[in-house]
């Protein structure tokens, strides 16, 4: 009797010893299952997991891998995404945490401060190439209210300013706010409009004054009863006064069509027409003013330009700024030359006009095309210049898409060039 207790008890504790060894490997699957974020794939059958009521059990973690599983997935393409987008932002933004470890930088940062290598796991001021983006960042850290700032950041030679924010990010409410967003907005083209505007401004302020003061003075001194003024010394005076009148009227119009022209760019009207005839035209306006024993004015146009799309009254304005200037700065040329060549692959065609005079030194060509530069200030306004002429010139030319250039030797006289592209409409 005994030897059957002995046998019944020890089939009874293989029994046990079996189901504790095979729920250990069970819970080491699971084990391993849950760290890799897995589904849970015994290796017993469905039988053997209900008698050791485990079936539901891992039915159950499976369920939770699975929703597990999909929240992760879903989190990693919200986070592609919006890695993506951050990526195609022209703005550069940089996120870093607590310890000023960057934790994100999208493209535009990398490239402005790294020459686009990665800013990732980099310490914030170790990477960026501004001390005073870096005390802003400091300041900003130590106060509860940030407000924006703009900052000057050297990139090589170049000079960039950006307006800087810097704002909290909160993951969630209940949550500190360890990490911060460093957002730079590029405005240095708003910067050199400022500047541009101001100059400009300036300038205009200038050019008015002269004519506007000799006109208030000469003025006063002819209705001033207690001053004896002869006759022929108030013809001198009205004369002085028309003149200067004439040259204001002269800068205004002159001022209405460079604004014109820089704020309704699309206000030319192209149509097709034939160069050679216009520039006889053009030129044939000019004839009567030549002496015709030491002038003379001549067209030279290619014959295969036939009829090109321009603006016949822009055009004709740049024809006729550039010879005034011919006339007014080099009155003792003897010839001036209306030229037009097909230039690469017939695509352009290069207009010029070319003049005998003293010429223009070296120093001063790169700016002749900029608004009231004048390369001798005294006589242009003896002459009645505005030193817009030029930059109205480039203005037209570039709404046709074209470009404008200078050359000149000094005692061989000057030839302004601008290209107009040949299109085929």
């Amino acid at each position: 009797m005994n030897w059957l207790f002995t046998i019944i008890l020890l089939a009874v504790s293989l029994a046990l010893f079996y189901q504790v060894v095979t729920l250990r490997a069970l819970l080491r699957a699971m084990e391993a299952a849950i760290h890799k974020r897995r589904r849970i794939l015994p290796q017993l059958s469905r039988k053997r997991l209900e008698r050791l009521d485990a079936a539901n059990f891992i039915d159950s973690i499976n369920t939770l891998i699975d929703e597990h599983s999909e929240v992760a997935n879903q989190k990693t393409t919200h986070l592609d995404q919006a890695e993506a987008l951050l990526n195609a932002v022209h703005e550069a933004i940089i996120v870093f945490d607590s310890e000023k470890i960057i934790e994100f930088a999208n493209s535009a940062a990398e490239n402005l401060f790294r020459d686009g290598k990665t800013l990732k796991g980099q310490r914030i001021e170790n990477s960026l190439r501004s001390m005073s983006l870096v005390e802003f960042i400091e300041s900003s850290l130590a106060e509860e209210s940030i407000e924006p700032c703009q900052i000057e950041i050297k990139k090589g030679e170049e000079a960039l300013w950006m307006e800087v924010t810097l704002s909290q990010i909160r993951a969630n409410k209940s949550e500190e706010m360890d990490s911060k967003l460093l957002i730079l907005y590029d405005i240095s083209r708003l910067k050199k409009l400022e500047v541009t505007r101001r100059e400009f401004v300036a300038n205009v302020s200038h050019e008015l004054k002269t004519p506007l003061t000799i006109i208030k003075g000469f003025a006063e001194a002819l209705i001033d009863k207690n001053t004896k003024i002869k006759s022929s010394d108030r013809d001198k005076f009205a004369n002085k006064i028309f003149n200067n009148a004439e040259r204001l009227h002269v800068l205004v119009e002159d001022l209405l069509t460079l604004s014109r022209l820089e704020s309704l760019p699309e206000s030319i009207s192209l149509s097709k027409q034939p160069l050679a005839s216009f520039f006889e035209e053009v030129a044939e306006g000019y004839r009567s003013r030549l002496d015709p024993e030491k002038q003379v004015i001549i067209v030279n146009v290619e014959q295969t330009i036939g009829e090109l799309y321009f603006d016949r009254f822009r055009i004709q304005q740049v024809l006729d700024n550039i010879i005034e200037n011919t006339y007014r700065y080099a009155p003792g040329f003897s010839k001036i030359e209306l030229n037009a060549e097909l230039k690469e692959d017939n695509s352009i065609v290069e207009c010029s006009v070319v003049d005998d005079g003293p010429g223009i030194a070296d120093g001063h060509l790169s700016q002749i095309f900029e608004r009231f530069y004048r390369v001798d200030e005294g006589r242009s306004r003896e002459r009645g210049g505005t030193g817009l002429g030029l930059s109205i010139v480039k203005h037209i030319v570039q709404q046709h898409g074209g470009t404008v250039f200078a050359k000149s030797k000094i005692g061989e006289g000057t030839s302004v060039y601008f290209c107009l592209p040949v299109l085929n409409k």
